[in-house]
């Protein structure tokens, strides 16, 4: 097995704190939907407050004279005042504040319910790559231009295949081979240098960064991969081509894959056939099908590059070899 990681291929803060807010939501919504059943069974327990009203007590003393004297008398008058009716809002927030009726407990929740889907939608808008989002005819966007993203997006793939047709050049390919050590001038190693300068590339031109790892396939099957991954291994015979396969779940710790199963063919003994998977990952960045084509384009360009330097070596190999069994006869 052969693993080259990636520095920057970590999971990113954005999706601990995405994580975070899930899980702050999903606990607000269980907390709602909780008072509202226990609410249901408390229909009608509480009273609406007593609304008295308003007594005013008026005093008239008099004073009379009869025969001479002068008598005082008092008069006490008792008026009720109705009490004022609260009107619009704020007879409707008394109403659902006092009164527990199942239109009152429907009514609230609803409200509370609406609240945190609000805001639920609005946290959703703020993550990368939301341009629009729609719910229920409801739709709220941000302005991007999306036709300048979809020319980026073509510039973009573009560039990918003109990373293949570089190395498929034969005076590139002369330098990938005289820049690698004549130690790793295997299958695995032309290989693995290639991947690492895809890595290069990617990370330079558009900052998506991936690890890779190369196994075998009892390697491969005995990893510790989702899986889903290892399950997706077996359409790779139906097209000769990458497989991505995006997170299972959107946390920080899936990550995203790019499978490929790559044949290595022994030059000097045909029956001598090693089959490998090579499996690329990224905590953020998805692959997609230009990503699929490249990766095997480039391993059909290291096949054609092993093949060509290991006849010529075998070749080089074999005249050093008559040149010594000369010297030796002519001794």
């Amino acid at each position: 097995m052969l693993v080259r990681k990636n520095d920057k291929d970590y999971p990113i803060l954005k999706d601990k704190m995405k994580r975070t807010v899930y899980w702050i939501f999903v606990l607000l919504f269980t907390a709602i939907t909780i008072s509202l059943i226990a609410n249901s069974f408390t229909v009608n327990s509480s009273v609406v407050p007593n609304k008295k009203n308003e007594e005013s007590i008026v005093t008239k003393e008099t004073e009379k004279e009869v025969k001479g004297k002068v008598e005082k008398t008092r008069e006490v008058t008792k008026t009720e005042k109705p009490s004022q009716q609260a009107k619009g809002f704020q007879e409707l927030m008394i109403h659902l504040l006092y009164e527990k009726t199942v239109g009152t407990v429907l009514v609230k929740h609803f409200l509370m319910y609406l609240g945190l889907l609000i805001l639920y939608l609005l946290f959703i808008l703020t993550q990368k790559n939301v341009s629009n989002l729609k719910v229920a005819g409801l739709e709220v966007g941000t302005s991007q231009d999306v036709q300048a993203e979809f020319y980026k997006a073509v510039e973009e793939q573009k560039n990918k295949f003109d990373f293949l047709t570089f190395w498929m050049r034969e005076e590139n390919r002369l330098t990938f081979i005289r820049n690698t050590d004549i130690d790793h001038r295997t299958f695995l190693g032309f290989l693995s240098r290639m991947l690492e300068k895809m890595q290069e590339y990617y990370r330079d031109d558009w900052n998506i960064n991936f690890s890779f790892t190369i196994y075998e396939m009892n390697e491969f099957e005995r990893s510790s991969l989702p899986r889903k991954v290892k399950k997706s291994a077996v359409s790779l015979t139906e097209e000769d081509k990458g497989l991505p396969i995006l997170k299972e779940k959107d946390l920080h710790f899936h990550k995203h894959y790019l499978i490929y199963k790559v044949t290595e063919v022994n030059v000097k003994d045909a029956t001598d056939i090693k089959e490998y998977m090579i499996v690329l990952s990224s905590y953020y960045s998805e692959f997609d099908e230009v990503d699929s084509i490249l990766i095997s384009g480039l391993s059909a360009l290291i096949n054609l590059i092993y093949i060509q330097t290991t006849q010529s070596d075998f070749i080089l190999y074999l005249l050093q070899e008559n040149q010594r069994a000369r010297e030796r006869l002519m001794l």
